[in-house]
């Protein structure tokens, strides 16, 4: 399989991610981390912080969703 890059954006990065602000909705906010989680990526281009790879993108979807309802 080819490399298969994700421009996140403001979605997930390698950082504290601010899901709790006023007007988020971390009901969807955790329903896209766990698509995003199970994308073929092998980089990731977050809209903060530097590049990091599909392991990592697991490890943060992961973290989030057992973090949040």
């Amino acid at each position: 399989m080819p490399p298969a890059g994700l421009f996140s954006g403001d979605i997930v990065y390698d950082g504290r991610l601010l899901d709790d602000i006023h007007g988020a909705d971390q009901k969807n906010y955790v329903a896209t981390i766990a698509r995003l989680r199970n994308l073929p990526v092998t980089v990731v281009h977050p809209g903060h912080e530097s590049p990091f790879d599909g392991t990592r993108l697991r490890e943060i979807a992961d973290a989030c969703i057992a973090a949040r309802p």
